[in-house]
């Protein structure tokens, strides 16, 4: 195997969704892979927006936003109507988190050394005081463990569904094509949330017997544990939890395997 494209051969599903999957494609691609975008996630707004409204009123009265992901800052902003405003204290989870929030010009006030919320409410309740406000701002289908986290701790946490996560229709008849008919070699999960329709489509279509060869990479332990939790065997989960190391993860995994005379699963 070339060193340089350890890659090579190998036809890699990214799940991610629509227009949040360029530099996972670019890293698959710059190590010789050929990327296959088949995103099971988009983003939508609620249909209900008279909590939302509400919330975005009362802004000014918490202490705290914490904003979880990259879709949770565009449409925190979106919502906001993308006018300079003197905001609450801002925490966020992740280095792409943080980025997106600096493109709308705003400063991260907290982000924590692990990007998982566990490790998340671990660091930030120690910023907290009994009776702090803040207000998290997430998506449908994220946890409840930071909310819950907070409010054990004496402050108040309030929740507000700024955004919902569907499957894209037109993503399902293409992934059932692509490994009917054995074209993906790895498959790379961003998410729960990804896990989750992949496993939908898999049920609805009766692949299990497709897929035992297929290396599956997760970003973080979250996701591997929704995956592992429904039978898939995961090969590839980094302890830094961005596209970058997950890729770099899965270049160490082939070629240790490949040492070995291995070939796929």
């Amino acid at each position: 195997m070339n060193p340089v494209q350890p890659l090579k051969d190998y036809q890699v599903l990214i799940t991610r969704g629509k227009g949040q999957a360029d530099g996972l494609k670019e890293s698959i691609e710059k190590n010789g892979g050929t990327p296959l975008l088949v995103p099971l996630l988009e983003f939508t707004l609620p249909d209900h927006m008279e909590d939302v409204q509400q919330r975005l009123e009362e802004l000014l009265t918490y202490d705290w936003i914490i904003l979880t992901s990259q879709n949770g800052v565009d449409f925190f902003f979106k919502l906001l109507g993308n006018q300079p405003l003197k905001l609450p204290k801002i925490a966020v989870i992740g280095s792409k988190t943080e980025a997106a929030l600096k493109r709308h010009g705003y400063k991260a006030d907290f982000v924590p050394a692990q990007f998982v919320a566990e490790g998340f409410v671990a660091e930030f309740n120690t910023l907290l005081d009994p009776g702090s406000r803040v207000l998290l701002a997430k998506g449908n289908l994220a946890r409840a463990v930071i909310a819950e986290a907070i409010n054990e701790a004496g402050a108040s946490c309030d929740e507000v569904i700024i955004y919902h996560t569907v499957l894209p229709r037109s993503s399902e008849k293409k992934l059932v094509q692509l490994i009917k008919n054995h074209e993906i070699d790895i498959m790379t999960f961003t998410s729960s949330s990804t896990v989750n329709h992949f496993l939908q489509i898999m049920k609805r279509h009766e692949l299990d017997t497709y897929i035992d060869r297929i290396i599956i990479a997760c970003i973080g332990p979250i996701a591997a544990k929704t995956a592992e939790k429904h039978g898939l065997s995961v090969d590839v989960c980094p302890d830094v939890y961005t596209t970058d190391a997950m890729v770099a993860e899965l270049i160490r995994f082939i070629l240790k395997r490949s040492k070995k005379g291995g070939t796929l699963k």
